[in-house]
């Protein structure tokens, strides 16, 4: 945002300035940087090279400010979709860390880290009955990128992974698709699909937990298994209640 057109700065009230002051302004942003160049610059040797490094800190709670910037986002695609408030806040913390700007190797783009050509055409044809896929520009746009990550939770938990029946054992299946697809959650149980969903359905929760996290075959989402659940647990306070 624009401070000088009346935005708000995407890090404000995330970093306080040498007089422990919010930075709302170019001016201020501007003593800060000045102040933090006579005195905390420097020289740093990354390899073979020499550099300069200014280091400051975040407040405390700069993940929960940074988080709640979205409560309003995140509640209404919550409603739309019918996915829980924590899902999406557990994904975007794990994906993005909050940073609408961000980009992946993949590439994915935005706060839930859409890929365009997969989740984001898959979102476009199955639920919004559009042609192609997002643009990286409208992936930026943190209303845009909530509502296309929302609606692809929705395919999973709706559709590609809707007939597993106990709701913690889809609901670990739905983190781990987000990251590897649906075709690797049944991977992990049978090359055989039917005999795959017939084995989770068997399955005590924890028991396909402990299976997503150490025997799919994609390293990435046994990882990102663990990530999103512990990073779900901050948020279930929004889902009004709260789990052990």
């Amino acid at each position: 945002a624009d401070p000088e057109k009346g935005g708000q700065p995407f890090l404000y009230e995330q970093v306080l300035d040498h007089k422990l002051k919010p930075i709302a302004r170019q001016l201020e942003a501007e003593r800060y940087a000045e102040y933090l160049i006579e005195n905390r610059l420097n020289q740093v040797e990354i390899g073979k090279r020499h550099g300069l490094r200014v280091v400051f800190p975040l407040v405390a709670a700069h993940d929960q400010i940074r988080a709640y910037q979205y409560a309003e986002l995140v509640r209404r695609y919550s409603r739309k979709y019918n996915v829980t408030e924590s899902l999406i806040y557990g994904v975007i913390k794990t994906e993005s860390s909050f940073n609408p700007f961000a980009v992946s190797h993949a590439p994915a783009y935005g706060l839930m880290q859409i890929v365009p050509s997969s989740a984001g055409r898959d979102v476009f044809e199955r639920i919004k009955e559009i042609r192609g896929q997002p643009s990286p520009n409208d992936l930026y746009d943190p209303e845009f990128n909530i509502d296309i990550g929302t609606a692809y939770l929705k395919l999973l938990q709706d559709q590609y992974l809707v007939k597993i029946n106990d709701q913690n054992a889809k609901r670990y299946s739905v983190i781990s698709a987000y990251n590897g697809g649906a075709g690797n959650v049944f991977k992990t149980f049978s090359s055989d699909q039917t005999r795959a969903l017939a084995r989770i359905n068997q399955l005590a929760p924890e028991e396909v937990y402990r299976q997503l996290s150490q025997n799919h075959p994609i390293a990435e989402s046994r990882k990102y298994l663990f990530k999103v659940s512990e990073a779900q647990k901050e948020f279930w306070r929004n889902d009004g209640f709260v789990k052990q």
